[in-house]
């Protein structure tokens, strides 16, 4: 089956061209002014964009976390990412108690399979450094498993890694390849501060609990880790300013790349303040003053915008007594919003905003997961992931979810429209429906060694 994708304008190379995609299988074979007499099928793509299929780089799915179950399984994450041009999601496997990593793969594996609707890569999370679990890493390395997660915090549950820790992965893990996803926030700080003259019943205390320095520093300290080390680091979901330019600033110095997530340019700590405030509990914390962060996004700061979709039942986010903000599962939805809620870093040039999501939600990502050979672009030889985005749809209300988690952007609304979505060359999704509800394709995907 050959199909045609034309009349668009596609993003290739950083610009916007006028092109035809000529898809044959499930692969794209040829760009260019291409007759309708050598498809088919043709997609008409007239007054839209058409882009590389989306990538959300980090989400949790189907997991526990805490004394919590995540609100979504991969069937209902998967189907909302996929209707909303997301074609791969990019999720964890984190090494449980009294588990090796590969069984915690194999039960993660067993959860999407038959059941995603998207392709699925998991990062890798590993909770114990035995000799054996090494070895594990080593050979999991050798075959193409290469982003692996890391904490400087949460000690409380079971996932924190020292500095000490942290270098020695760089050095053992580092000339194989691996690629370093840290989440930075300094233990040691947030350990230091005092609760107990604080307001332990307001939302907005949680920026007290953790707060800036906390993530600048512990930035700060990875990045000199990783450059002492010459390992490949991504920080993920950076929240401050100081800590965004630091790892700007860091770059022409060694493989240092970093997301950051919608919620930390255009919800602040006001959000907080508000009597349900707690349903916007998340770490790093939502933060004041976004104007000079969403400017230096809107230059091109940050590599990824990704979403920590990390979704809790509305039951369980409001299950707290009301006098310990700290019983609150902390995270916030946010797979059905990442294309839209991207598009407003630049919506005032939406030329420029269909290309922000070019790079920063597909090709980026791709790189950095190492499937940039298959997915994140347009050119012969790719996945024929692809998205005809109409920028001039009705206007209607953001939805992150598909479950009944508290929706982390209410009064938020977009007119992007997605009239076809191609999973390997499949048209899975025609006018922001899914044409085979009942029949999800999506695959496990592992980056080739």
């Amino acid at each position: 089956m050959k199909t045609l994708v034309r009349h668009g304008r596609v993003a290739l190379d950083g610009r916007l061209q006028a092109l035809d995609v000529l898809v044959e299988g499930e692969r794209i074979v040829a760009l260019g002014a291409l007759e309708a007499a050598s498809a088919d099928r043709v997609i008409e793509a007239g007054g839209c964009y058409v882009l590389p299929g989306f990538i959300d780089f980090h989400t949790h799915v189907d997991d526990q976390i805490g004394a919590f179950y995540l609100a979504d399984g991969y069937e209902p994450a998967t189907r909302m990412a996929l209707e909303n041009g997301i074609t791969t999601l990019c999720t964890f496997v984190t090494q449980g108690p009294g588990e090796t990593l590969l069984q915690a793969m194999a039960t993660a594996r067993a959860k999407a399979e038959g059941r995603s609707h998207c392709d699925v890569l998991w990062h890798l999370t590993p909770t114990t450094f035995d000799p054996a679990d090494i070895a594990t890493l080593q050979a999991l390395l050798a075959v193409g498993y290469r982003t692996l997660k890391l904490y400087t915090t949460y000690k409380f549950a079971g996932i924190f890694s020292s500095y000490d820790r942290i270098e020695n992965l760089f050095q053992i893990l580092g000339p194989r390849g691996s690629c370093f996803l840290v989440h930075c926030e300094d233990d040691e700080l947030i350990d230091a501060v005092d609760a107990s003259g604080l307001d332990l019943s307001q939302a907005l205390t949680h920026t007290l609990l953790r707060p800036e320095e906390a993530e600048v520093v512990a930035i700060r300290r990875v990045v000199d880790l990783a450059m002492a080390h010459r390992a490949a680091l991504h920080v993920v979901h950076v929240s401050t300013l100081e800590g965004a330019r630091h790892l700007v600033a860091s770059r022409s110095k060694g493989d240092i790349s970093f997301e950051t997530c919608p919620q930390y340019l255009f919800l602040d700590e006001s959000w907080l303040a508000r009597a349900d405030g707690h349903r916007w509990l998340c770490s790093p914390p939502l933060r004041g003053d976004r104007a000079p962060f969403l400017e230096l996004i809107r230059q091109g700061a940050a590599d990824i915008i990704a979403t920590d979709h990390c979704p809790f039942c509305a039951r369980d986010k409001d299950s707290w007594n009301g006098q310990d903000l700290r019983a609150v599962p902390n995270g916030m939805p946010g797979i059905g919003s990442l294309p839209h809620v991207t598009w407003k870093i630049w919506e005032d040039d939406p030329d420029r905003a269909a290309l922000g999501l070019a790079i920063h939600v597909s090709l980026n990502p791709a790189l950095r997961a190492g499937i940039g050979d298959r997915k994140g672009a347009l050119r012969p030889g790719m996945d024929a992931d692809i998205v005809v985005l109409d920028p001039s749809g009705p206007l209607r209300p953001l939805r992150s979810t598909p479950s009944d988690a508290p929706e982390a952007y209410p009064g938020f609304t977009s007119s992007l429209a997605f009239r076809h979505v191609l999973l390997r060359g499949e048209t899975r999704v025609r006018d922001g429906q899914l044409t085979q509800a009942q029949n999800p394709a999506g695959r496990p995907l592992q980056p080739r060694p």
